[in-house]
């Protein structure tokens, strides 16, 4: 990719959709050292090259005391997407929806990026999320960021006939 992104993770997802996970670092106009910030995002494509979804975030690496910054969304059409960046600990995520169904998240690594590994995950859009958790490499749980709040703007702002409440099963 040019202007300094660098592709993380590319795959396919459902008829014929692709995403890809790129980062870079970028200026946060602050002179201090060290004051630069990652940006990372998720794009999803359709079978025939429209982009149908990019988004992320941006900020620290990670922000201090925290071991995950989770991201979430998605667009007119298309799955829902969750990208998070977690401390290298973190050697498992896993995303749980409402009603209790564990989903692995894959782990992806960069040489250009070691202070993070970066998680990516596309899920059907009435999907009902619950949380994502980070755990370390041993099996303990590290962190766990509740989903309802993403979930419930996310579906206010995108008014389809498949809306659902984030508190119901």
């Amino acid at each position: 990719m040019d202007d300094g992104r660098q592709v993380i993770a590319e795959g396919t997802y459902g008829a014929g959709l692709s995403w890809l996970i790129w980062a870079q670092w970028q200026s946060s106009g602050d002179a201090r050292l060290g004051a630069d910030e990652l940006l990372s995002m998720i794009r999803v494509i359709s079978a025939d090259g429209r982009v149908l979804h990019e988004g992320g975030g941006g900020g620290p690496a990670l922000y201090p005391g925290q071991l995950m910054h989770v991201s979430t969304g998605g667009s007119e059409e298309g799955p829902y997407c969750l990208l998070a960046r977690v401390h290298p600990d973190i050697g498992r995520v896993e995303l749980v929806t409402a009603a209790g169904e564990i989903m692995h998240v894959p782990l992806y690594d960069s040489a250009r990026f070691p202070d993070v590994r970066f998680a990516a995950l596309l899920v059907p859009r009435e999907l009902n999320l619950g949380s994502v958790a980070g755990f370390s490499h041993g099996g303990e749980e590290l962190e766990r960021f509740d989903l309802t709040f993403h979930q419930r703007f996310w579906h206010q702002n995108h008014p389809r006939g498949d809306y659902f409440s984030p508190s119901s099963p």
